[in-house]
């Protein structure tokens, strides 16, 4: 490996990469490379592969690359006193990783003041004491200050782990001013499904859903979500935290 200058947003993506554990090419380029084209964006980042500040893997020659970060990465953080893990192998849910990543950088990238966003790898490591983990835990103030949960469900469980958390969110957790549950599903059908399951297992509290590559292509500021109880019309996220 050759010194290389390692520039502020190189530092951004290795800390994107820290946090969020792996990020597709495209997840890194809406985040940190945004005007860039995709041939410069896989330059940048296999230029910090090679020397050893990030690791990238792909499933096979037909897949997207994910990226996480390298030893050498964590090495340079450290020097800025950021703490981080390299990372090793992806884990065997990665579908489920990325599309949390997905959700993630749809609120990163929200125009709106976004007061937090964790995910539930960094809610457990906060030391989070409840017995059910949300997939995403979004604070958004506009102008009330709002909580929301995030469940991605990619249809590969059945309905009956989603009302166990539906059941327990429903009871409500204390600090927590919760605006709504919101469920991101692959597909329209899978949504559905969903939203005829609710009233057995949902409560009162209100739910929301929507696809998650609508999700991602307008954000949360898109009119993509709907009242899973009453499909009553598309709205934005926002909307619900005024």
């Amino acid at each position: 490996m050759v010194s290389i200058r390692i520039s502020d947003r190189d530092r951004r993506v290795m800390v994107k990469c820290a946090v969020a554990r792996w990020l597709t090419t495209g997840q890194l380029q809406r985040l940190c490379f945004r005007g860039v084209t995709v041939d410069a964006v896989r330059k940048s980042l296999r230029r910090l592969a090679e020397n050893g500040y990030l690791v990238t893997h792909r499933e096979h020659s037909m897949a997207e690359a994910i990226h996480g970060l390298g030893p050498k990465g964590k090495v340079a953080l450290a020097a800025k006193g950021f703490t981080a893990e390299a990372s090793r192998e992806p884990p065997r849910q990665l579908e489920h990783l990325i599309g949390i990543n997905d959700i993630r950088i749809a609120a990163e990238t929200s125009r709106h003041r976004v007061l937090y966003c964790f995910a539930s790898w960094e809610l457990q490591a906060l030391g989070w004491a409840h017995p059910v983990i949300p997939d995403i835990v979004l604070g958004i103030q506009s102008p009330h200050r709002k909580s929301f949960f995030f469940e991605y469900d990619r249809g590969t469980e059945g309905l009956a782990t989603l009302a166990k958390k539906f059941r327990w969110y429903e009871d409500g957790i204390a600090g927590v001013c919760l605006a709504a549950l919101v469920v991101v599903a692959d597909t329209d059908g899978r949504l559905e499904t969903v939203a005829r399951k609710i009233p057995h297992f949902a409560g009162e509290r209100p739910v929301i859903g929507c696809v998650l590559s609508e999700l991602t292509e307008s954000g949360i500021e898109g009119r993509v979500f709907k009242d899973l109880r009453n499909d009553s019309g598309r709205f934005c996220l926002t909307e619900l935290a005024e």
